[in-house]
């Protein structure tokens, strides 16, 4: 009995020495790992993340025609400038994706809504495209951020050329129906749309053939594989300059300062008169930011000194400068023309 309470005593003794040790944290059992607090680090770089400035990285500018063409002459220019001047932080890569009448450039822009990295260089016949069902993508797929310039259209023969006027041109046009050869960038684009337009006032019927570019145009024409082409000056101003290629006519209201001896198509009798524009978009649903920053930048690149003797005036362009709300109301403005055009031509493939 004695031993039975001794024994009882024993392991109350234990249970309370136990306890004891526990409370005092000198026990045997592992402590809960305590949870890391986050290090002030972080959340500062998810802050510095969240408001640095718009571009962190280089620029891809979508160039859809091919080198030598006059959206890559825009779009190198625009960078040279940029560049020279030091508009931005990150360098812009021009980058060529020609092909479907510049549909192959657009929709790879098209597809990357939100991107702030992509851009393109835009023009009339980028509007045109999808409706002569070159493309799928709007002009209201992209979110306009520039317009830069207007150009305008001259008909040209190679120097061999036997012919000397417009007026020899439609003869031989009217002798030889769909044989005499005019070389453009795209059905549906706008030296196609002056072609069908100068085709419907004088009534004639031409061999349009498209390019992939007025560099190519220029090739061909130079290499007297076409009777005449189509070009914005800037595309041949070289080859007119050294005497190359002779301009027969220019479709605007007025004739042009640096070629005073050029008729204009209207003077002649034909009511011919097209103007595009050139510009910049990026995909739809851009960050604010870039776009607003892009629009700073452009604004500058219209306004330096280079760009407008070298690229504006060098090349016969009239400055035109919209940022993007009002370059987007532009391109509203003259939709319906263009599409009175196309239909015109008889390759409108819209509703």
């Amino acid at each position: 009995m004695k031993r039975s309470r001794l024994l009882v005593l024993v392991i109350s003794l234990v249970l309370v020495l136990s306890m004891l040790l526990v409370a005092s944290g000198c026990g045997t059992q592992a402590e809960e790992p305590k949870e890391e607090e986050p290090q002030a680090s972080e959340p500062a770089k998810e802050e510095e993340k969240e408001t640095a400035a718009w571009p962190q990285k280089p620029i891809e500018m979508t160039v859809p025609y091919s080198p030598g063409g006059g959206s890559d002459r825009l779009g190198r220019f625009i960078v040279k400038v940029i560049e020279q001047n030091n508009l931005l932080p990150e360098p812009i890569q021009v980058v060529n994706k020609p092909g479907g009448s510049g549909s192959v450039g657009s929709t790879y822009v098209a597809q990357n809504p939100g991107d702030a990295y992509k851009i393109l260089t835009f023009i009339t016949g980028q509007m045109t495209a999808p409706m002569t069902g070159m493309g799928t993508y709007s002009w209201r797929d992209f979110t306009p951020i520039a317009r830069l310039a207007l150009d305008e259209f001259l008909l040209l023969v190679h120097k061999d050329s036997p012919y000397q006027s417009l007026e020899e041109v439609l003869e031989a046009a009217k002798q030889k129906p769909g044989e005499f050869t005019v070389g453009g960038t795209a059905l549906g684009a706008e030296d196609n749309m002056v072609v069908g337009m100068l085709e419907n006032a004088a009534g004639v019927d031409f061999n349009y053939i498209p390019f992939d570019s007025g560099g190519e145009v220029n090739t061909n024409l130079m290499g007297k594989q076409i009777d005449s082409g189509i070009f914005n000056p800037n595309e041949a101003i070289g080859a007119i300059e050294s005497g190359d290629f002779r301009p027969l006519v220019v479709f605007r209201e007025e004739r042009l300062k640096d070629l005073p001896d050029v008729p204009t198509a209207k003077e002649l009798g034909y009511d011919v008169t097209f103007q595009m524009f050139r510009g910049v978009v990026g995909p739809k649903d851009m960050p604010e930011e870039a776009v607003k920053t892009m629009q700073e930048v452009l604004k500058k690149v219209s306004e330096d000194a280079d760009w407008q003797e070298n690229y504006i005036k060098r090349n016969m362009l009239t400055s035109a400068y919209l940022p993007g709300e009002e370059f987007g109301a532009y391109m509203a403005k003259i939709e319906p023309g263009l599409i009175d055009v196309l239909k015109a031509i008889g390759v409108y493939k819209g509703k």
